[in-house]
């Protein structure tokens, strides 16, 4: 049986299952899955077999191995990865008491709820909201960001330019400021947006300020994509608010939006795409066809010219440990396939789990992505269900799960807030569990909105 008939095989079975099991709507499970089949399912088969061999850089990449070794490997590692998340979110649901109806059952509930705001929450939110500007303001004004970010968006520059200005501006020179600013601050904003919109926040100002001060913080980092990102995760967090199920008309309505927020950021950092025809020809290579051609170059350079590491990159623990530690994996594979040091390739978690552990790195990266995400859908929906904290827990595990699916998966835990999610809503909240409001009139939910956490 070819790799390719297996491959799609899988990719059939694993779309019965999403359909059938974790089903079409904003839980995390869903993202995770349904991204996976979107971006590495048909599209992935089209890039290998039709759109990539037309391309002077799919000829390049496969330099550093023979296509016959390359695409099978990389068919049988999507495969094996698509079968580990399925088997992954199996496995959560039965160590954490979950089941397919349990998960249909809080989703459906979560539309006919109010947002639950317990007494204490709109205070925490308001001093860390204040206490936020005035630290992000401060980096703001030290850093001299404002000038930078002007002159990122208004000139004329050309893409590799403006490559060179944000590795110069972009950012914050300091690791934790990056990393809060990635996942903390992002979530408080979430908070504060949610609290605007059920007016139950005393200091709008704050709030306002607060969400407005990470917004250019996101433009800060001197790219297109965290600020448009952001946008649309102020959008996501709207909707949450009432449902968690995907209807026909939002999906076009967001797919619209995403494709005109998405040109309009092509067009202020990409002065080179001109037209609609050519934006929309970028989008689709940077959308959908490169997340697979990244993929190829982990393959095609791992192991034929690059040995995997077993281990010796996988944490600053290892790397402090050595002497001299070598660069990182995204920087050698750029070196392999285009020849100059400085070039970087990321992709989705298995090229990691490849570079680092070969085939059992997938399988195992893989079941847990799986299970991390199932488990946070059941800690957030079904367990505490619809208040201001796990409204915006969805929203940063949202994040976290695009970062999975560009990036290592400890990148995606980390950077990303995976692993801060349940702390984040815990912290917030003050609650570990939620009684369920299933079924109570509407002035109850109004009462249970401030009842103690």
């Amino acid at each position: 049986m070819s790799t390719s008939l297996i491959f799609l095989i899988t990719v059939a079975i694993s779309a019965v299952f999403y359909i059938r099991y974790i089903g079409v709507n904003f839980t995390l499970s869903s993202l995770l899955l349904g991204l996976m089949l979107i971006l590495h399912g048909p599209l992935y088969l089209y890039y290998t077999r039709v759109w990539g061999p037309e391309t002077a850089f799919f000829t390049t990449i496969l330099f550093a191995a023979p296509k016959w070794e390359v695409i099978p490997s990389l068919d049988l590692a999507l495969a094996l990865s698509f079968c580990g998340i399925c088997a992954g979110m199996v496995l959560s649901d039965s160590v954490f008491g979950s089941s397919r109806l349990k998960m249909q059952d809080a989703i459906s509930s979560w539309s006919r709820e109010t947002v639950r705001i317990p007494r204490g929450v709109a205070e925490r939110i308001e001093v860390v909201a204040a206490t936020g500007v005035m630290v992000l303001v401060f980096f703001i004004v030290v850093e001299n960001s404002i000038p930078h970010v002007i002159t990122y968006f208004s000139s004329d520059a050309f893409e590799f330019e403006k490559i060179a200005m944000r590795r110069e501006y972009g950012g914050s020179r300091f690791y934790l400021l990056n990393l809060l600013n990635n996942n903390v601050f992002p979530y408080v904003a979430f908070c504060c947006f949610v609290l605007l919109r059920e007016d139950a926040i005393r200091l709008k100002l704050v709030a306002y300020a607060f969400i407005a001060v990470v917004l250019f913080e996101k433009a800060a980092t001197l790219s297109k994509a965290p600020l448009a990102i952001f946008v649309l995760q102020l959008m996501v967090v709207e909707y949450l608010r009432r449902s968690l199920r995907v209807r026909l008309g939002v999906v076009l309505g967001f797919v619209a939006i995403c494709i005109v927020l998405f040109g309009a950021m092509t067009a202020v950092a990409v002065r080179e795409v001109s037209g609609i025809s050519a934006t929309l020809d970028f989008l689709f290579y940077r959308i959908f066809m490169i997340v697979n051609e990244s993929l190829l170059e982990y393959f095609a350079a791992i192991p034929n010219v690059l040995p995997h590491s077993w281990g010796s990159q996988f944490s600053w623990l290892v790397s402090s440990l050595q002497s001299q530690p070598s660069p990182p994996t995204y920087l050698l594979v750029g070196a392999v396939h285009r020849g100059v040091t400085g070039s970087t390739t990321t992709a989705m978690f298995i090229a990691d789990a490849w570079a680092d552990f070969s085939w059992a790195g997938i399988l195992c990266y893989s079941v847990l992505a799986g299970f991390l995400v199932r488990w946070l859908d059941i800690q957030l929906i079904l367990k505490r269900g619809k208040t201001a904290a796990t409204i915006a827990g969805l929203a940063l595990g949202q994040y976290g799960v695009f970062i999975m699916l560009s990036t290592a998966l400890q990148t995606a835990m980390v950077t990303g807030g995976l692993v801060l999610v349940v702390p984040l809503t815990m912290g917030i909240s003050s609650a570990f569990k939620w009684r369920s409001t299933k079924g109570h009139s509407k002035s109850f939910n109004n009462m249970a909105r401030i009842e103690q956490a």
